[in-house]
């Protein structure tokens, strides 16, 4: 989607006046675009990472339940915990993002035009930050700590070193390619807006989720394409 536009020097506090209706709507039209791909590309990658904590956390619960061995007994509720961190950080955080888009989305019925373009600028400048910041080293800092501490509480706290470096490692790696994968169009379309392009870039990843069923096991499939 490509619209010329008039560069933006002074985002919202732009005086909405010296545009014609048409520019107005068309600077609409674009947002809209953009804030439903980004809430719809988030949502979709909330609901399949986070689905993958969430099937562990059930398939840890019911092997709990069916063993007596301690030392299996604590690897699996050390594991349990940290997929039901891993289930509400996928699922509660990226409302930090979507909650503002789709605020601003239901206001876009609103007579006056000019406060509605006003906030939907407003609200693509702060949830660009948002992820920018989502999507930056913090992120990664936090997914290397948290899954050090799993390491240190299964090694230090309870000598399962061997569980601790497979529970840590594979955390590790789940978390980064989590963390890669993020939706983070965001920038780019603040940048072309504030510019005057009024272009969203395709998405170039696609997701699915199914059950995977063999003769010995069974389980779900994550996959991707690019």
């Amino acid at each position: 989607m490509v619209v010329a536009g008039t560069p933006l020097t002074a985002f919202a506090d732009e005086d909405c006046g010296s545009m014609s209706r048409e520019e107005v709507e068309a600077r609409l039209d674009f947002l809209a675009h953009v804030f439903d791909r980004e809430i719809h590309a988030i949502e979709t990658w909330s609901y399949v990472w986070g689905s993958v904590p969430a099937l562990a956390a059930v398939g840890q619960g019911v092997a709990l339940t069916l063993t007596h061995d301690y030392g299996t007994r604590v690897d699996l509720s050390v594991g349990i915990v940290t997929s039901l961190i891993g289930v509400l950080s996928l699922g509660l955080l990226p409302l930090r993002l979507t909650l503002p888009m789709r605020n601003a989305r239901w206001r876009w019925g609103e007579a006056d035009r000019c406060a509605v373009l006003g906030h939907a600028e407003a609200t693509l400048a702060r949830a660009a930050k948002d992820q920018s910041m989502a999507t930056g080293g913090l992120t990664h800092l936090g997914n290397i700590a948290l899954n050090t501490g799993v390491v240190l509480v299964l090694g230090l706290g309870y000598d399962r070193w061997s569980t601790a470096a497979i529970s840590g490692g594979a955390g590790v790696v789940i978390g980064e390619l989590t963390a890669f994968t993020q939706p983070h169009h965001l920038r780019d379309a603040l940048e072309g807006y504030r510019a005057g392009r009024f272009y969203v870039p395709n998405s170039k990843i696609s997701w699915s989720i199914g059950p995977t069923i063999g003769k010995d096991a069974w389980g779900a499939a994550l996959r991707a394409s690019w």
